[in-house]
């Protein structure tokens, strides 16, 4: 579980560092609000303990920002009260803290309180994965896939970083369904995205967009670049055999691809994923089992094939 310490004392930052490394917690510092909204933006963390008096802040105000901004990010918040409070209960709950231990900490009660924050943590991890992935393949859903495709434009359009996106479709899966049944086809598109992930970047965000059709977005990566990831992509699902148990034998899948990136001119992920769209329509008729790029460039004699 990672911790977000914010309080402005050294010497209470240093205390609580030892304390929680000593229980096994990873932790992170922010001396103020402004930083902790900022870390919170920046890394992934389970719980933040926030002293109730900040510099530029109260931690009531800072669990208000935090709640607000968190989305489907829950985060469990324990502010750190002086032992003299004794009101302002409701409205720190009502702020948004989930909990609130008073200073000095008694360590093996912030070690209790900090096992019971676990099982919370744990199972909103578990509800926001539910609400954010597919389940029969484990990639992020239609909406979250949007999301993260939003995120990373936002981010590659600030620090003018290269990004591009895939959508890919498995050929002829119609036949599949209608041939050999829909549970060879949710192996199909099982198999499908456990290609993808075992070919892509951790960094590459795959989404199941319905059916047979999927979209990934390239963080960091060029035109020619993706188009080579596109190509490992679709020579790994047409190598791959997926076993037929009705009749011992195997089912050999293709995929098509569209490929695009941005211009300076996009405003939005959608806009590179209506491009790529267009060039899986190429895709499929050329001839499937292809990868197309929208607007077409040339390509070094090594990839053009």
């Amino acid at each position: 579980m990672r911790i977000l310490i914010v309080d402005d004392s050294p010497h209470h930052q240093n205390m609580m560092v030892y304390e929680l490394g000593k229980l096994g917690y990873s932790t992170s510092i922010a001396t103020n609000g402004a930083q902790a909204i900022e870390a919170v933006a920046q890394e992934r963390f389970d719980v933040v303990m926030a002293d109730i008096k900040l510099k530029d802040m109260t931690g009531i105000e800072l669990c208000w920002h935090l709640r607000t901004a968190q989305g489907l990010r829950h985060l469990y918040l324990i502010l750190m009260i002086p032992g003299s409070m004794t009101d302002q209960f409701h409205e720190l709950v009502e702020a948004g803290a989930d909990e609130f231990l008073r200073k000095p900490l008694d360590w093996k009660w912030t070690a209790a309180r900090l096992l019971a924050a676990s099982r919370v943590v744990a199972m909103q991890r578990d509800l926001e994965r539910l609400a954010t992935t597919d389940a029969l393949t484990g990639a992020l859903n239609r909406r979250r896939f949007l999301e993260r495709g939003a995120e990373e434009f936002t981010r590659s359009r600030r620090y003018d970083r290269p990004l591009s996106v895939v959508m890919l479709d498995i050929d002829h899966f119609k036949k599949v369904n209608d041939t050999h049944g829909h549970a060879t086809g949710d192996e199909a598109i099982k198999m499908t995205v456990r290609c993808c992930k075992g070919t892509l970047r951790a960094c590459d965000i795959i989404g199941r967009l319905g059916g047979e059709e999927f979209a990934i977005v390239l963080p960091e990566t060029p035109p020619v670049n993706a188009f080579t990831a596109a190509q490992r992509v679709r020579e790994l699902i047409a190598g791959s055999e997926l076993p037929l148990e009705e009749s011992d034998g195997v089912l050999r899948l293709t995929v098509s691809i569209g490929l695009a990136w941005m211009t300076p001119n996009d405003r939005g992920v959608e806009q590179l994923l209506a491009r790529a769209d267009a060039a899986l329509y190429r895709a499929k008729n050329g001839g499937r089992n292809r990868v197309e790029m929208e607007p077409p460039i040339p390509l070094p004699r090594s990839l053009a094939g």
